[in-house]
Order: C-alpha cells, then structure tokens, then sequence
C-alpha cells in the first residue's frame, strides 16, 4: 500500500499548476513539451525487522509453544531525491510571451498593418510591401494590394474599399454607364442646357446640335443658305428659294418651282408652288409670279376679255388708229374698216370727186364750202369746220360753246362771249383779263 502524500508533494503540485496557468494553452501560438527535474523529498519505506511469534506445537517442555522468526516491514522515512516530470508551456518560435498570450514578433515594424506570424505583416487596405509601407497602385486594392479594380473608363478605385471615383461624363459601380440623356459631368449631377433635341457631350456638357442647327445651345437654325450637320451644307435654292435648314429643301418663291427652284411655272400656272389656275382670256398670258395678265395685241382689261378702247389697237393698246371719216380699226392690227362712200388705207379717200355726193355721185353738195370740212360722199352729210353748225355749216355756234361740233362751253365770266373757233373771251365793257 503506498505511501500518503506529504506536504512537500502537494507544493510541488501546486507549483507546477501555477506554470502550466502561466500562458493561455488554447493559444496556437503556444508549444509545450516535458521537462524532468530533481525533488529532494522525505520519503517512506518499508523497513525489515525479525519478528518473533509462537506457535502451537509437540514441544512438551515449552507447553507445547514453539518460537518461530518471521521478516516483517514497518514503514520508515529517509532523505531521498524524486524525478519530477511536468508540461513547460513557452511561446512557439517567433513568437513572444505578452501577459497570457504569444505573439507574433516581426523584425521589421508593420508601418500600415499588424503582425500576425512571425516576420509576416497583415496590412490595412490600401497598403502593400513586406512591412505595409507602400500605397497600392492605381488598380489595385485591399490588404495587401491584392484586389484588382474594375473600374472602367479612366475611373480610379478607393484603394481601401475598391469603390470607383468615375471621370466626368460616367456612373455606375464600375463606372461602366454614361450619364443618361439631360445630364454630364461629375457624377453625372448636372443638367444639360441644350435645345431643339440636341444632345450634350457626358463628360463636357457640350451640345452636339442635329442637323439644321448651330449655336452653343443649338438654339439658332441654319443661317440663311446653309442647312444640314453642323451647317455645312450649301443650299442649291435658286431664284430667291429658301432651303429648309435641316433637310435642304427647296422652299421655291412665288411663280418657281422644281427641285432647286429653277423651273419657272408651267403655262397656265401661276404663285407658291405654282398652285394657281391663270385666268387670262384671248390668248393672253399671266405673270408666273403674280398671275397678272399680259395681254395679246388688241386685247386689253384685267383679265384680257376686252378689245382695245375704240381709237387704239396693237400690243397693250398703245398705238393710235389713223383711220378717217368715222372709220374703225382693227384692234390687233389697226386695219381701218372704211364707212361706205370712203376708201384708202385710211379712209381718207371720197369715192366721189369733191362737191357730189351719192351712189352714183350725180348729186351735188348743199354745204357751205367755206364752213365745211366735207360731204359725206353717200348722203351729202355736212362735216362743219370748228365754230360752225347747222345742217348746211352757215350758222355760227350758239352763245355759250366753241369748237368742233360746238361741242365746247365756254369759260368766259361777266357776260363776256368766246371765239366760236378757239374759244377766246370778248370781254363786255368795264371787263378784262382772259
């Protein structure tokens, strides 16, 4: 049966808890091994002693007991040394003892980091090197540098957090989008000022004008003989036609028509886009602009429908008829249509010699020959000179009128008479002037 404990054994216990408490043994980081060490200790044995006892035996003389020798133990104590063994915790290579813990031990300092193995740093995003003291380059980021950005055009990313910071003119998470439509810039925040359906650069807010319009906010059209992308185009318009500033085509004036405006209006047609009917009569024609007729020799009015006024004939009615004695004359071509008795190519000619009168010319003219200009060849009509009338051009015109026929009042005052002929006041006494 062994031995109990002593005092001395239970501190040797107690003291070999105290160090295994010493670290935290759930820490990796920590490495253990046995250890041997020397005790020197009061220790127990069981000493030999000759015992004797008696037993029962045919010895007569000693009453029949027999002394018997046996080897017996008592425990003893003696001064000895004891081999002790225990559990040395101490922290793993590379590693030092901080209160309960060990930890990693870097050589060089973790600038942007911490150490978490031995010479190895662990680095804060946006940092990279051995000792975390060199800023990730531009595409990459995190710990260590070891993320690649995905940003797109020309986008940085947050080294620490990888985000994209987008240039001007793009949004998105990778900076992959352009700014939809109304908007540029910086985070795609501001507005576009552009009109007439233009569109403005994303990044510089720049209007790009459509076709037909110029101007920084594509406000304005085309300047006149321009059209097209940017204006550039020439427009072909002629006479006076106006192109549309975004297609180019023609707008023609009053009487033009065709694709460039070159095409006066077809006969008969006149006004914007040639759309009107012309009403000229007689062979007249109308003004492809205005419509206004230009009448035909002998013809005149608004629309042409009328002859030259009596005494006119030939284009626009301008030359003057020459014929004589009441004859009439052709409103084209001034022919004169004789009266009968009369001849020559103005009528200027009696068929009768001078003083007869007639269809056969046997009779003789009852005119006064000084007062009368003629007889009329077939009835013996007096034609009466200026200042003369009756039926025989004897009499004298009537108080009051003057001239052909006596056809002309006079203009004399206070009673004064005028000249049959020429119309001259005789002014009545007391009275002068004209």
């Amino acid at each position: 049966m062994g031995a109990p404990c002593s005092q001395l054994d239970w501190l040797l216990i107690l003291s070999l808890i105290t160090v295994a408490l010493s670290l935290n043994p759930d820490d990796p980081n920590v490495c253990s091994h046995w250890e041997s060490y020397a005790v020197t200790i009061q220790e127990s044995y069981a000493h030999p002693f000759d015992q004797i006892y008696y037993t029962r035996c045919t010895d007569i003389l000693n009453w029949f007991k027999c002394t018997r020798h046996r080897i017996s133990y008592k425990t003893a104590y003696r001064r000895g040394v004891r081999t002790m063994y225990r559990r040395r915790s101490q922290c793993c290579p590379g590693y030092f003892e901080s209160e309960e813990f060990c930890v990693p031990l870097c050589t060089e300092e973790c600038v942007h980091g911490r150490c978490v193995s031995p010479d190895t740093c662990q680095c804060e995003p946006g940092w990279g090197g051995l000792d975390c003291s060199s800023g990730c380059e531009s595409d990459f980021w995190g710990p260590h540098c070891s993320n690649r950005c995905q940003c797109r055009n020309g986008a940085k990313c947050n080294p620490i957090t990888g985000a994209c910071v987008c240039t001007d003119g793009y949004q998105g998470w990778r900076c992959e989008e352009l700014c939809e439509n109304g908007y540029y810039g910086k985070a795609c925040q501001l507005s576009c000022q552009c009109l007439n359906g233009a569109t403005c650069n994303h990044e510089t807010g720049e209007c790009i004008c459509p076709s037909g319009y110029t101007g920084a906010f594509c406000g304005e059209s085309c300047p006149s003989g321009s059209h097209g992308p940017q204006c550039e185009q020439r427009c072909p318009c002629q006479n006076g036609g106006t192109c549309h500033h975004i297609t180019g085509d023609c707008s023609c004036p009053a009487g033009w028509t065709g694709s460039v405006c070159a095409q006066p209006c077809p006969l008969g047609k006149y006004g914007i886009n040639c759309s009107k009917d012309c009403s000229c009569r007689n062979g007249g024609l109308c003004d492809y602009v205005t419509g206004k007729c230009q009448c035909a020799a002998g013809f005149s009015g608004r629309r042409c429908q009328e002859d030259c006024p009596v005494g006119t004939y030939g284009p626009q009615c301008n030359q003057r008829c020459e014929c004589r004695n009441g004859a009439k004359c052709h409103h084209i071509n001034g022919a004169c249509l004789c009266e009968t008795g009369f001849k020559g190519p103005n009528c200027q000619e009696r068929f009768c010699p001078p003083g007869l009168y007639g269809l056969i010319c046997d009779k003789f003219c009852a005119c006064n020959t000084t007062n009368t200009v003629s007889c009329h060849p077939l009835s013996g009509e007096c034609s009466c000179s200026a200042g003369w009338t009756g039926l025989y051009c004897n009499e004298s015109c009537p108080f009051g009128h003057y001239g052909e026929g006596c056809s002309l009042a006079c203009s004399c005052s206070n009673g004064a008479d005028c000249h049959p002929v020429t119309g001259a006041c005789t002014c009545a006494a007391g009275f002068m002037g004209e």
